[in-house]
């Protein structure tokens, strides 16, 4: 269980086992849980980076000693795991300098948020020492991706449509849609006439899909950061074009696979 890793994490580095617990648990464990147990694509839960962190209501109490540090550990954790991942399956050095930059942003993100609401205290960036503890982790969230970018990419696209607002509007207006299977959820947007209000709805999910398979987010991860990837990810026009054509060709195959004659 990756609660018990964390928590593991922690007590090594000195931090009492039930504050670390209590943290995990109020930042919901954390980018790196939110990834591991995610349905495909993964990263896609990268996208609101660093909004999880923004838990105003528990400020107060994770700025306290021990706690603290417990923001620190995991929030360090989550970044030199997420871009180590990418250095790994890029076999590139990790890039300290934006793993430091990325910690930094999702501290300023939080004093930000708890100056907004005239929240004080609020936990604030310290030193994490990178051990050989964080490793693991590192290695765990590349045995997830290979898992997850082996997936079949017509399976995966079905299951995004199944889940889908755009599938659901469909639910509500038509009697014969609420027993779609999950293998014909495309085709029933189709019929329905509702797949360019999918494609537009989930365009950046369909861009994760394409960055983690060709490894374009990974390259963006290790030159960009986290922060950086996140707001290039959502300007398509920003991106390389080879990239943007990957993209428009998943599309073309969502088309191709709701075709319903």
């Amino acid at each position: 269980m990756i609660i018990l890793d964390f928590i593991e994490l922690a007590v090594r580095a000195g931090i009492e086992k039930d504050k670390a617990v209590y943290v995990y648990r109020r930042l919901n464990g954390g980018y790196y849980m939110k990834i591991y147990y995610s349905k495909s694509p993964i990263l896609y839960n990268l996208m609101n980076w660093p909004n999880l962190y923004l838990r105003r209501k528990f400020y107060p109490k994770l700025a306290e000693p021990g706690y603290r540090e417990a923001v620190q550990l995991l929030i360090g954790l989550d970044v030199i795991s997420i871009i180590g991942m990418s250095s790994m399956i890029l076999n590139r050095p990790l890039p300290l300098e934006l793993t430091r930059g990325d910690i930094e942003e999702a501290f300023s993100a939080i004093k930000d948020d708890a100056m907004e609401n005239s929240i004080y205290p609020f936990p604030e960036e310290g030193e994490v020492k990178i051990t050989q503890d964080f490793f693991p982790f590192i290695t765990d969230l590349v045995r997830k991706r290979k898992e997850d970018d082996s997936k079949n990419i017509v399976e995966v696209l079905n299951d995004i449509a199944y889940e889908s607002e755009a599938l659901e509007e469909v639910r509500r207006k038509y009697p014969w849609a609420k027993t779609v299977n999950r293998e014909d959820s495309l085709k029933a947007l189709g019929l329905a006439g509702k797949l360019e209000e999918f494609l537009k709805a989930e365009e950046s999910r369909l861009v994760i899909l394409m960055g983690q398979r060709n490894l374009h987010i990974d390259r963006l991860l290790v030159e960009k950061g986290i922060s950086g990837t996140v707001k290039l990810l959502g300007h398509l026009e920003e991106l390389d074009p080879d990239f943007v054509e990957s993209v428009e060709k998943v599309k073309k195959m969502v088309l191709e696979v709701s075709n319903y004659v």
